[in-house]
C-alpha cells in the first residue's frame, strides 16, 4: 500500500492479488480507494465510443496492458513516465482499465509519500548490495587476466557503469533498473553451485564460470533504453542485439590487456556467443564446453524463475493457476492452496 496523508492506496500487484470473481467490474474494490499506477507507455486510439488510450502500466513487480478512458469530464490523459492516481476496474474478460484523476511526476510522488517510488518504479531495491556482491565475486577470480578484464569492465571504476543501471529484458525477466546486474549475479551463484557438486568439477574452470556468468549479457546495457522506464530497444539493440554487442565490448577490452591468452579469450567469448543454447534462440553457436553448458542452463533457469515470480505476483491470492504465459506456453501452478498438512 502507498501511504498518503490520510489514507492508504493500493498498487497494481496488490489489486491483482486481491481480485476475485465477486469484484468483477467493481470499481476500486480494494480498500475502496483509488490506486497508484506507473505509466510505462500510452497510445491514443479512436474507438466507436470515442478516444481512449492503450497503455502499459504497473509497479515494481508487475506490468500489464490496460485501457485508460478519457471520455468523461475531469479525466486526465495518461503520461508515460508519470504515476497516475486513478479509479480502476477489473473485468475478467478484458482486464484492468483506469480513469485517471491526477498525474504525479516521480519527484512529486516521492514528496507526497516518501519511499513510495520503491513500490511503483521498476528498480532493484538493493542495487548497492548487488554491487558489493559483484565486487566480492570478482575478487575470487584467481586468473589474473580474467580478473583484470572484469575489473576493467564492471569493477568499481570499470568502463561499464551502465551494467548496474540496465534492465535484463524489456518485459519477461528482471525488467528493472539494475536487473541486468542482479540477473548476472544470480547466474553466477547458480553456476558456482553446480560447479561445486558436479562430478566433472576437476574439468571445469571456476574462473571462467564466474567471468562468463557476470559478462554473458553485458551487451544488454546498450540494448535497452531507460527513458521513462519503457525499456524499448535502442537503435544499436535493434541492429546488433545484445550477444553481438557484448562480444564486441568484451573483445575490445581483451585487446587492451597485454598478453591475454588467445585460447582463454576464445573460451570466454564462446560462452557469451552460445548462452542462448540454440541458433533459433539467437546464439550463433551452440554450447561446446562444460562451462558454456552450465551458463546456458543457469541463464535460462534464472530468467524463467523470475518470470514465474512475476506471474505469481499478479495472480489473485486464492488462485491455483497464473494467467497464460507466452514464455511457458501455458498457465503455471502457484501452490497457493497447499496447507501445512500437505507438506
Amino acid at each position: 500500500m502507498i501511504k498518503g496523508k490520510h489514507d492508504e492506496y493500493p498498487t497494481l500487484s496488490e489489486i491483482l492479488q486481491a481480485f476475485n470473481s465477486l469484484f468483477n467490474k467493481v470499481e476500486n474494490f480494494l480498500n475502496s480507494k483509488q490506486g497508484f499506477f506507473f505509466i510505462f507507455s500510452a497510445k491514443k486510439t479512436e474507438g466507436s465510443r470515442g478516444p481512449y488510450y492503450d497503455c502499459t502500466l504497473g509497479d515494481s513487480k508487475k506490468r500489464v496492458e490496460a485501457k485508460v478512458w478519457i471520455s468523461e469530464p475531469g479525466l486526465l490523459e495518461p503520461r508515460p513516465g508519470y504515476i497516475a492516481l486513478a479509479d480502476y476496474l477489473y473485468d475478467e474478460k478484458f482486464g484492468i482499465s483506469l480513469k485517471i484523476k491526477k498525474n504525479f511526476s516521480i519527484e512529486e510522488m516521492e514528496a507526497y509519500s516518501a519511499g513510495s517510488t520503491a513500490q511503483l518504479l521498476p528498480i532493484i531495491p538493493d542495487i548497492e548490495k548487488v554491487k558489493a556482491e559483484v565486487s566480492e565475486m570478482i575478487e575470487t577470480v584467481e586468473n589474473a587476466f580474467l580478473r583484470k578484464l572484469l575489473e576493467r569492465l564492471i569493477g568499481n571504476n570499470g568502463s561499464c557503469g551502465e551494467f548496474f543501471e540496465a534492465p535484463a529484458a524489456k518485459v519477461y525477466h528482471h525488467a528493472l533498473i539494475g536487473g541486468l546486474a542482479k540477473h548476472s549475479l544470480n547466474v553466477a551463484k547458480y553456476a558456482l553451485a553446480i560447479y561445486e557438486i558436479s562430478p566433472s568439477k576437476d574439468s571445469i574452470d571456476r574462473n571462467l564460470i564466474v567471468a562468463a556468468s557476470l559478462l554473458h549479457d553485458l551487451g544488454k546495457m546498450k540494448t535497452y533504453s531507460r527513458d521513462d522506464y519503457s525499456f524499448d530497444y535502442t537503435d544499436i539493440g535493434q541492429l546488433e542485439d545484445h550477444i553481438a554487442i557484448g562480444v564486441r565490448l568484451i573483445d575490445r577490452e581483451i585487446g587492451a590487456i597485454d598478453g591475454f591468452p588467445e585460447l582463454l579469450a576464445s573460451e570466454l567469448l564462446h560462452i557469451v556467443l552460445s548462452h542462448h543454447g540454440e541458433l533459433q534462440f539467437g546464439s550463433p553457436v551452440a554450447p561446446k564446453t562444460r562451462e558454456a553448458l552450465i551458463i546456458h542452463h543457469c541463464d535460462n533457469l534464472d530468467a524463467k524463475l523470475d518470470h514465474f515470480d512475476s506471474l505469481v505476483s499478479g495472480t489473485p491470492s486464492g488462485d491455483l493457476w497464473t494467467e497464460f504465459s507466452r514464455m511457458f506456453q501455458g498457465r503455471l501452478y502457484t501452490g497457493n492452496l497447499r496447507t501445512d498438512k500437505d507438506s
